[in-house]
């Protein structure tokens, strides 16, 4: 205990340091996963190529693919609609092929 601190002091900054040491641990508990859009073939469904997506956050999403935000988006979700292909299109700098290939935003473990 700081001596220089009341106790009012000391209970609030132990409370402040208790949270901030509960809020890592709870980060550290969550899964670590990654975001990936995959691309299989419309006929014969190999998959033909990936690209790992970092640069978009959980919450933006879910609100692409009109999830709840309670949802952490652990399954595979097809790219269907023309908002969310231009949004992925745009956001990878990558071109679809809607007639040849069919695109999943897929998790995988980051670990």
């Amino acid at each position: 205990m700081n001596p220089e601190l009341s106790n009012k002091q000391y209970t609030e900054e132990s409370l402040l340091n208790s949270t901030a040491v509960s809020a890592v641990n709870q980060r550290a508990s969550e899964p670590k996963v990654e975001r990936v859009l995959r691309w299989f073939e419309k006929k014969g469904n190999n998959l033909v190529g990936e690209k790992i997506i970092t640069s978009i956050s959980l919450e933006d999403l879910q609100k692409l693919f009109g999830i709840s935000s309670e949802n952490p988006m652990y399954d595979c979700y097809s790219v269907e609609s023309s908002e969310q292909i231009d949004y992925l299109q745009n956001l990878l700098n990558f071109e679809f092929d809607t007639k040849s290939y069919e695109y999943f935003v897929e998790c995988d473990n980051g670990e």
